[in-house]
């Protein structure tokens, strides 16, 4: 009888199979977050760049008569292609009657969807918005 529970005790068959089952939920788990977060901030800094540029170029051409159009379409140019049918542009202008006098804000919005299930508990539909908002003074 003792050489029976013995047997039992000191076996350390399922061992294994036992801690796969404990620790995988959790390492796909953190997996998962690790390549959503890194999607959403590689998008983020997307559309920060889009924003930016989009300032950038709307300060040298803020005279001319279709300066709006022309930032969106600067804009659509250095967006990278996944997201340029995303994106919404909204460009204004603080000073209508003296453009130089005022500054150029320029505000790029997206909605990006998750990669995996695992951001999409904390969201609608597994839609991110990501926002962007550059204002630059008019030179």
């Amino acid at each position: 009888m003792r050489k029976i529970s013995r047997s039992f005790v000191k076996s350390n068959k399922g061992q294994a199979v036992i801690e796969l089952a404990i620790t995988l939920p959790i390492l796909l788990l953190v997996l998962c977050a690790i390549i959503d977060f890194g999607w959403i901030f590689t998008n983020k800094l997307f559309v920060t760049f889009s924003s930016r540029e989009g300032a950038r170029y709307g300060i040298v051409v803020a005279t001319e008569s279709n300066a709006a159009e022309l930032i969106e379409e600067k804009i659509q140019e250095v967006t990278p292609s996944f997201l340029k049918d995303k994106i919404t542009v909204k460009v204004t202008f603080s000073n209508i009657y003296d453009i130089r006098a005022g500054d150029v804000t320029v505000t790029v919005s997206c909605v990006v969807k998750a990669l995996t299930p695992v951001v999409g508990v904390f969201t609608t539909d597994q839609n991110i918005p990501l926002d962007s908002v550059c204002v630059m003074k008019v030179e």
